[in-house]
């Protein structure tokens, strides 16, 4: 085997990552979506119905995520309301 061979071997080996940290860097991030509109949430928060209606689903959507795809490159994250951009 060349020296190349074995150099490609070890770098795709290391440039993969499993679906196990895949998955939980996808938690994570979902988490910190969650936390970043937490706030919303508060009911002194002045939102209308159909505002908290959209964020009520977008976070929904947000725990759904673990469910919703097989693979982590399949994943389709939720858009986060215009109002809170």
């Amino acid at each position: 085997m060349s020296e190349a061979s074995n150099t490609e071997s070890v770098v795709s080996k290391i440039a993969t990552p499993t679906p196990e940290s895949e998955w939980a860097a996808i938690r994570a991030r979902r988490n910190q979506l969650l936390r970043a509109t937490d706030y919303t949430q508060l009911p002194d928060y002045p939102v209308s119905d159909a505002q908290k209606v959209e964020v009520v689903a977008y976070r929904k959507a947000l725990r759904a995520i673990p469910e919703q795809a097989t693979e982590p490159s399949t994943l389709v994250w939720p858009v986060l309301p215009i109002f809170l951009k």
